[in-house]
């Protein structure tokens, strides 16, 4: 998938955030990487899975139900604005025909912080096939971990501590 202009900024922040963990990193170009980062060049998810591969002692797959040889699958996720306003959410979509557990890495742009959360697949296999994951943030962007309704699942009780645990 080609990455938009509009979110190059987003897709920046994330590789940065975990490109210390992707294979021979440190043998890069820093300056051929961020033009290529800044060219939308580089396919940001992909490098994730390899990130998270190299540091969990797994090999990328890339199948429609899976991205990693343990069965889960990654996802990259930035918290957005929605319903004019009112509602601030990281959502994790085309989570339909996933098998395994869901590693995301979501990105808070008003804090710029980083949040992780391994998501089993028994919390999301009843979303329907056009649903998504939404987990919720305060406008402020602080983290919302207590819902403010009755909701079925509670994302943030997936939460993991860093990339580390994320890739474990």
């Amino acid at each position: 998938m080609a990455t938009k202009l509009e979110n190059l900024e987003l897709e920046i922040a994330h590789y940065k955030n975990f490109e210390k963990h992707i294979p021979n990193s440190d043998k890069f170009c820093c300056s051929t990487v961020d033009m290529l980062l800044q060219s939308g060049l580089i396919q940001v998810s992909t490098a994730f899975e390899h990130a998270l591969a190299n540091l969990g002692g797994l090999t990328v797959t890339s199948k429609n139900t899976e991205d990693l040889s343990d069965g889960s699958d990654a996802k990259l996720s930035t918290v957005r604005v929605h319903r004019s306003g009112k509602s601030y959410n990281a959502p994790v979509s085309n989570i339909s025909g996933k098998t395994g557990i869901l590693r995301v890495q979501v990105y808070e742009r008003k804090t710029n912080q980083f949040y992780y959360f391994c998501i089993p697949r028994a919390a999301y296999e009843h979303i329907p096939p056009a649903g998504n994951i939404e987990i919720s943030f305060e406008l402020d962007g602080s983290p919302k971990k207590t819902p403010s309704r009755t909701v079925k699942q509670n994302w943030w009780d997936y939460e993991v501590s860093s990339f580390e645990e994320l890739s474990k």
